[in-house]
């Protein structure tokens, strides 16, 4: 659990996946709230749904970890 508070977080909307009636009412599934940390993850992916963008953005951060983790097992920091 984070200790930000709600303004530290932003709210992305992304394609919209379904029509939602005017009287609709609750939280659409094309609207994520992202923190200061991953907000520019989401940058250049509001044209796709959320799902497709949150998608992206998981393979995106296990490449990285993937990555940092074989530099630190190549220059020995791993251990």
């Amino acid at each position: 659990m984070s200790n930000s508070d709600s303004s530290d977080f932003t709210l992305v909307e992304f394609k919209p996946a379904r029509t939602y009636p005017n009287d609709w009412t609750g939280h659409p599934e094309h609207c994520v709230w992202f923190c200061s940390t991953h907000l520019p993850l989401a940058e250049g992916l509001t044209h796709l749904p959320a799902l497709e963008a949150l998608r992206q953005i998981l393979a995106h951060l296990r490449r990285t970890r993937e990555q940092e983790t074989t530099e630190q097992e190549t220059t020995g920091q791993g251990t």
